[in-house]
């Protein structure tokens, strides 16, 4: 989001300088975004969310790591919105440091804008390293997320659903009228040409986490992945870093009857086993 790439870009030099010397790369990891005066909402999650996209772009020499990745617990006891009673039922902090850095966002939300506060703190001290605000356009799509509650099922790190579309991308319908490959038999489906697997998240490797993900991809008619959903996931940062991975995949598209490319739904299956 370019709103925040200024943000994300003066904070990556503070952590680059900050962690000059040190033998271990450092993790910064972004919690969900609440409100000044306490509460989170799906605007909040949604709004980190983008700030730890353009933070993770500005990354040079740190890596911005999963806020899923069992550093929930470690938030709780900073931030009124984060509760130990919502941290995932599987353990992905099993032998995984404290980050190095935690970035926290506070909302106040004006008549047509939002304004972030985002602050990062070094975890060692407890020292400040960073305190900006950031002014937003509360747009239709923020507006929509305001004040809507997230469920227990949006908390959960193995949550279903989970959906990215690539920047810019529209469709019409919601992607309602796009064929699925499932249910046609007149269509070439999409075949990869370079598909890379997702790598282990290292606090899924510590938690020694395994088993299957299953995705909806909307390929379009170029052969890029344009949205992939979620459907069926797996905890500790798994699902994020299988989605990250499937949106660079390039893929020949698939041919609808008349020969030409045409965008079609495709499900696919990830396997993550420690024994590869």
């Amino acid at each position: 989001m370019p709103d925040f790439d200024a943000s994300a870009s003066r904070l990556a030099d503070a952590v680059l300088l900050l962690s000059r010397g040190l033998i271990v790369k450092p993790s910064v990891v972004v919690m969900d975004f609440v409100e000044t005066h306490g509460g989170s909402d799906e605007m909040g999650k949604e709004l980190s969310r983008q700030f730890s996209h353009s933070l993770a772009k500005n990354a040079r020499d740190f890596v911005v790591a999963d806020s899923n990745g069992g550093f929930d617990a470690f938030g709780a006891d900073r931030s009124p919105s984060h509760s130990t009673a919502e941290a995932p039922t599987v353990d992905c902090s099993a032998g995984q440091p404290k980050p190095t850095f935690l970035v926290e966002g506070y909302l106040d939300e004006l008549q047509d804008r939002v304004v972030v506060r985002i602050k990062a703190t070094r975890t060692e001290d407890n020292k400040a390293v960073f305190d900006e605000r950031v002014t937003l356009a509360l747009t239709p799509e923020l507006k929509s997320l305001e004040s809507k509650p997230l469920s227990p099922a949006e908390k959960s790190s193995s949550q279903n659903g989970t959906t990215w579309v690539r920047p810019g991308f529209r469709v019409a319908n919601n992607g309602a009228d796009v064929p699925s490959m499932d249910s046609v038999d007149n269509y070439t489906p999409p075949r990869c040409l370079e598909c890379p697997h997702a790598d282990y998240p290292d606090s899924a490797m510590a938690a020694k986490v395994q088993g299957v993900i299953k995705l909806r991809i909307l390929v379009g008619a170029t052969g890029q992945p344009e949205e992939i959903i979620v459907l069926k996931g797996l905890p500790c940062g798994i699902n994020e870093r299988a989605v990250e991975t499937v949106s660079t995949w390039k893929l020949e598209p698939a041919k609808g009857p008349d020969g030409k490319p045409a965008a079609v739904w495709q499900n696919a299956e990830l396997s993550f086993s420690l024994a590869n």
